[in-house]
């Protein structure tokens, strides 16, 4: 994977500091869950905008981020378009960072887990976290910042991300038996690991119950979770794409959104036949388990959906050019950074040599919700 490198420390005592922390914190508040953050702070140096790192460390941009971002959080400055705009892009890029550090990465080394940094993973956290940001950005810039910002003019990170999950909460929330919102803050507040199994049980829950024996479930967890990690995981080719626009992108979001949900409900059609016809032949006798024929089905289903995203150039399983595999390999690095190709258009601020006088972060317009 693509090396990154770390600037130098950013201490507590600065302003660059307060601010992270004080998004960091209003993120963890928003989302009722608390941050990984392990409070160590560096500036990235290059194109990237900021990573959250495994370890729990943080880094972020001065040049793309920090800089951009400190006119709209300095008191008795009055914003120009340009630093208005700039600021909000900052924020927005922020606010998706500190999203990352609440996620619990858990263990994905048990069976049937999904790999940290899988195509599938990737798409699902990066479309959680896209949706977050573009649903709280602007409460937090309106409590931290001296002057509101246009934080809704700025697209998503990953269209493509953004619009399959979005997209897919409507079909599983019908299949689990619970709200679109109240599913993904279950997704949200799964391991990272589970989450596809998770959807999984509460799909077999609600359509199932105890009709399934505990022996079955791992076999129906694959049957179900195949599918929303076959479409999932073919968009990390379409974001990894640097020539694709992101309208294009959003529109293969979308489209995958309804291949998806069309193969997981077909197979789970078929898996209530299989259970419900039995319990109704057999009273009380425990079901067999899914037959060799309706696998064979499965497979039919799964290899033409393949051969779907294979004509349109998107096979998570094909080989790939070289070029396309490097993007693949950077987005498994990065996922949650912005670079600064990706964000052209965004005017960025290019301060003077300044003097630290700003205050901890906490808008004067709410002095109550100010962050020390």
């Amino acid at each position: 994977m693509t090396d990154v490198q770390r600037g130098p420390e950013i201490l507590p005592d600065t302003w660059e500091y307060r601010w992270v922390a004080a998004v960091v914190a209003k993120a963890a508040e928003y989302a009722g869950r608390p941050s990984n953050w392990n409070g160590e702070l560096y500036e990235q140096p290059g194109p990237i905008s900021g990573v959250y790192e495994r370890d729990g460390s943080m880094t972020v941009s001065r040049s793309h981020v920090l800089d951009p971002a400190r006119p709209a959080y300095t008191p008795g400055h009055s914003l120009t378009s340009d630093e208005s705009q700039a600021a909000a892009g900052a924020t927005r890029i922020l606010v998706f960072q500190a999203r990352l550090s609440l996620t619990d990465r858990g263990d994905d080394t048990v069976p049937g887990a999904t790999p940290i940094g899988s195509l599938e993973d990737l798409a699902l956290e990066g479309g959680l976290a896209d949706q977050f940001a573009r649903r709280y950005t602007t409460q937090i810039a309106d409590e931290l910042a001296e002057q509101p910002l246009p934080t809704l003019a700025h697209p998503p990170a990953f269209p493509a991300y953004i619009a399959a999950t979005d997209r897919l909460m409507y079909p599983l929330s019908g299949a689990t038996g619970i709200g679109p919102d109240q599913l993904r803050d279950l997704i949200e507040s799964t391991e990272r690991p589970q989450r596809f199994n998770e959807i999984a049980d509460r799909v077999i829950d609600h359509e199932l119950g105890d009709l399934v024996p505990d022996a079955h479930r791992d076999e129906l967890r694959h049957e179900l979770t195949g599918p929303l990690r076959r479409g999932l995981g073919h968009l990390t080719l379409v974001e990894a794409g640097q020539l694709t626009d992101p309208g294009t992108k959003h529109g293969q979001g979308d489209s995958t959104a309804e291949l998806t949900t069309l193969e997981f409900q077909e197979n789970l059609d078929d898996i209530l036949d299989h259970y419900e016809s039995w319990a109704e032949q057999n009273p009380g006798a425990v079901p067999p388990r899914l037959p060799d024929s309706l696998l064979d089905t499965f497979r039919e289903r799964e290899n033409e959906v393949r051969e779907l995203w294979a004509a349109a150039g998107y096979a998570p399983d094909a080989q790939q050019p070289a070029v396309r595999k490097a993007e693949i390999t950077d987005l498994q690095r990065f996922l949650g950074s912005y670079t600064a190709t990706s964000r052209n258009g965004t005017p960025r601020y290019d301060p003077e040599p300044r003097a630290d006088n700003v205050r901890p972060i906490g808008s004067a317009r709410t002095p109550k919700r100010e962050v020390e």
